[in-house]
């Protein structure tokens, strides 16, 4: 019978995969880990899973991918690199960049130095607790300014602020990645309605925007994630954001097609 580990954080193994839990369980062998429950155990770590999914991006999360990576060959999606890369925002943006995927201007910067950019929002240099976007905007002299609430709690860490330039959209555009399979979605943008899901519907695909997820998935190595795009006036779309764990029960029988895309993936 084929063996399907999952690594997972507390919060997504109580709210987010359910249906996909009890529809691997009818499929395969499923072992669980859970990063609050986990005892990282040098002595205990003879695997014996043909695959692991990774939901989740903590540090013993983190570090325990890494160890089955290095000490195995047993393959796991995402990969810690894939995670690494994007949850890092600086780090991904410049990795897109030079992949040739057009992504907003962006910038590094020290507390208290702001980007030459007339419009800009600033976001958290390291996407990876489960806070929620939570807006301060700022709108004087004709210029935008957006600060995200966990960018500024951040700065006290790290006394660096990570600028990306705003491009005013009509929609966003949310692609979900499960491995070469994609799902079209678009939604009015969260700072003219903070409820995604109100607006957020199905969309046909579009050829231009298939490409580059999967060129940019590819780039960061993901291959399961979700990647949002905005659309600028003069019709180029910027990638804003790609995420290695996303919610695909907002997909219908999401938990069905990752689950059928893992089994895949464990019998190669």
């Amino acid at each position: 019978m084929i063996k399907i580990g999952l690594i997972i954080d507390k919060i997504h193994y109580e709210r987010k995969v359910n249906e996909l839990v009890q529809y691997l369980k009818k499929r395969v062998d499923l072992s669980v880990y859970v990063e609050e429950e986990y005892l990282l155990d040098s002595s205990n770590l003879d695997f014996k899973e043909d695959l692991f999914f990774t939901k989740g991006k903590g540090d013993v999360i983190l570090s325990l991918v890494k160890i089955i990576e290095k000490e195995t060959s047993i393959p796991v999606i995402n990969s810690y690199k894939g995670i690494w890369n994007a949850f890092n925002r600086f780090i991904n943006a410049t990795i897109l960049d030079r992949a040739g995927i057009l992504v907003p201007n962006y910038t590094l910067n020290p507390e208290n130095i702001f980007p030459n950019f007339k419009n800009y929002i600033s976001k958290n240099i390291l996407d990876q607790k489960t806070y929620q976007f939570t807006p301060r905007i700022d709108k004087k002299g004709g210029r935008l300014r957006v600060d995200d609430q966990r960018a500024l709690l951040e700065k006290d860490q790290f006394h660096y602020l990570f600028y990306q330039e705003f491009i005013k959209s009509k929609w966003e555009y949310k692609i979900y990645c499960i491995g070469e399979e994609l799902f079209f979605y678009k939604q009015i943008p969260v700072l003219v309605n903070p409820n995604k899901m109100e607006s957020r519907k199905n969309i046909d695909k579009i050829s231009e925007l298939e490409e580059l997820a999967l060129k940019a998935a590819n780039a960061v190595d993901l291959k399961i994630a979700s990647i949002d795009f905005l659309k600028s006036k003069d019709g180029k779309y910027y990638l804003t954001d790609i995420n290695s764990t996303p919610n695909f029960n907002y997909i219908k029988n999401g938990h069905e097609i990752v689950g059928n895309y893992l089994i895949k993936q464990a019998k190669k």
